[in-house]
């Protein structure tokens, strides 16, 4: 393996949350992107709300108002329109192209606004008599408030999940070359994570393939904790790791690079640490990867079987000698043979994950 495959998330995530930015990982925003600037997605849902509010108090108390607000009204669907399309990515490229859409939007939206308008001006007709505003006016903007502040904060929405859980995943790329082979030496923690990323899915597809046989209930969450964990310990590392390198390259005389050895020398002995907890965790996987292969190879031993008989009656009906009875059993001897290998190679993976989760827990009490 070359490099980390996919995201990582932190497992006290809501699990909804994590499933709706795993189906979408190019929504996501690596470590080297820049903060976001401006409010946050609550923040403005927040803002969204409050002057929609006010806007629409200003519509029931002022008259003079009610034709100017009307017009901002128009205006904001019209950005909402242009702003919907340009997200789709398929109708514009530049603001060239804004511009000549807002001669269709401007129109539709002061058409679709106004129609809303005559619509709710007959049901709340009879509140005019009791406020000097436009009550349909109002109402349009409290509809707006709640719809912008619903749209803002609505629970499917990636990029808000991505920009407000941006310390609570690890990319590919937040190691560096997303594509492409890397060494050991020059992506040293890449190469580990990459490993460890291949153990816990090596015993998620042991839970899928394995079945009940393999009880994985309690390694499982504690491997993609560790995995979590280690993702933090070694993207710090990386970076560490790549300032040293910069001030080796930049150092001006040889009392620099000596300064610098003390530094090497924590970095060399943290990485052997990483490697060898690593290890434990990827030597764990290549037992439970084991198992699913013996299991599949039981299942392909066992389909061979159940289609022996009918091989049996081709080579009888085709040839005038006996079919020897040792030729067609076996197949069933190869798969009682596959099916003990099978079982032990379970027990085992099963046992070693009973060790690692122990090893876990000690190490969790000690941190």
């Amino acid at each position: 393996m070359s490099h980390p495959s996919r995201p990582t998330f932190d497992p006290d995530l809501p699990a909804r949350a994590v499933a709706r930015m795993r189906a979408h990982p190019e929504k996501l925003l690596p470590a080297s992107a820049s903060p976001r600037r401006g409010p946050t997605w609550r923040q403005g849902a927040a803002l969204t709300a409050a002057g929609c509010t006010s806007l629409a108090a200003v519509a029931l108390l002022s008259p003079a108002a009610g034709a100017a607000l009307l017009a901002l009204l128009c205006l904001g669907t019209t950005a909402v329109v242009l702003g919907l399309v340009s997200l789709r990515g398929s109708f514009t490229d530049d603001w060239a192209d804004l511009v000549m859409h807002a001669f269709w939007a401007l129109p539709a939206s002061t058409v679709g606004v106004l129609g809303a308008r005559l619509l709710l001006d007959q049901p709340l007709g009879p509140l005019g008599a009791a406020v000097p505003g436009d009550p349909a006016t109002a109402a349009l903007y409290l509809t707006a408030a709640a719809g912008g502040a619903g749209a803002i904060l609505r629970p499917g929405m990636v990029t808000r999940l991505a920009s407000e859980y941006a310390d609570r995943y690890v990319l590919p790329q937040d190691f560096g070359r997303a594509r492409g082979y890397a060494t050991r030496n020059e992506e040293p923690e890449a190469h580990l994570f990459a490993g460890l990323q291949q153990a816990t899915d090596r015993v998620e597809e042991g839970v899928r393939v394995l079945g009940d046989s393999f009880d994985a209930d309690q390694t499982l969450p504690l491997l993609r904790e560790e995995e979590w964990r280690l993702s933090q310990e070694l993207l710090r590392l990386r970076s560490l790791r790549g300032e040293l390198v910069r001030r080796r390259r930049e150092a001006v005389s040889e009392q620099v690079t000596r300064a610098l050895q003390p530094q090497e020398e924590a970095v060399a002995r943290a990485t052997g640490a990483l490697t060898e907890r690593v290890g434990v965790l990827t030597g764990y996987g290549e037992r439970v990867h084991a198992a699913v292969t013996a299991h599949r190879e039981w299942e392909q031993c066992q389909e061979i079987a159940d289609r022996a008989a009918d091989y049996a009656d081709l080579a009888l009906s085709s040839s005038q000698e006996p079919v020897r009875p040792r030729e067609l059993d076996e197949s069933l001897l190869s798969v009682e043979a596959a099916h003990s290998v099978r079982e032990e190679l379970v027990r085992e993976a099963v046992a070693a994950g009973s060790s690692l989760s122990e090893v876990l827990h000690r190490g969790r009490g000690r941190g």
